[in-house]
């Protein structure tokens, strides 16, 4: 007998997948108002996996709940990294610039 672990996706995941997708896609902007009633609607569930979903996603920053205008969408909270070489670049000409900055080394 094996005692495997099921893992099912609960209706809060769908929705939440699928607007965290649609946010991170750039397909809802950054501003836009997230209404329960129309999600809702939309994946055919009802509005306490909705309210979920805005829960997670607010505690990823990526929406936030304003008094009087509901949920609005933050967007992508961070930056994505500087390509490495473009890291590179920047800090080769930093120590070409100044060359102190660069502790213990005898950089010529």
């Amino acid at each position: 007998m094996t005692t495997e672990k099921v893992f099912r996706r609960t209706k809060a995941d769908v929705v939440y997948e699928a607007l965290q997708s649609a946010i991170l896609a750039g397909n809802i902007r950054p501003g836009e108002h997230l209404r329960q009633e129309v999600i809702a609607a939309r994946w055919n569930v009802s509005q306490t996996p909705v309210r979920e979903a805005f829960r997670r996603l607010e505690s990823e920053g990526l929406v936030e709940h304003a008094p009087n205008r509901g949920v609005v969408v933050r967007g992508v909270p961070w930056t994505p990294p500087a390509a490495p070489l473009d890291v590179l670049a920047r800090r080769w000409d930093e120590l070409r610039k100044d060359p102190e900055s660069v502790p213990g080394t005898d950089w010529p």
